[in-house]
């Protein structure tokens, strides 16, 4: 039973290396426009981009560049997530998909 309990701590050790995202970084999101690292954009859920590629004068000019079919007919409601470049998305039931590369 111990060792059941050891096992489980160096599993989530592993896990929590390979995440790298900081509470510094959801803290000073500001620093990392290019990334939504929250539900919400930032701890203070203001769902604001300070990104401005896209303004009133060119939005006009936007084309579809991809299109993500999700393999599952159930409804499902999400934000996706941005980190370091790739897009993080989840689908039901409850299954993380990642399309990295994608700008």
């Amino acid at each position: 039973m111990r060792l059941r309990g050891v096992l489980t701590i160096v599993v989530f050790a592993a896990v929590s290396v390979q995440a790298q995202v900081t509470f510094d970084r959801l803290l000073h999101t500001e620093r990392e426009p290019q990334n939504w690292l929250t539900y919400s954009g930032n701890v203070l859920g203001q769902r604001y981009s300070a990104l401005n590629q896209i303004t009133t004068a060119n939005v006009k000019n936007l084309e579809l560049q991809w299109v993500w079919q999700a393999k599952s007919l159930e409804k499902f409601e999400t934000t996706a997530l941005v980190l370091d470049g790739v897009l993080y998305t989840i689908q039901a039931p409850n299954n993380t998909n990642t399309a990295d590369g994608y700008t």
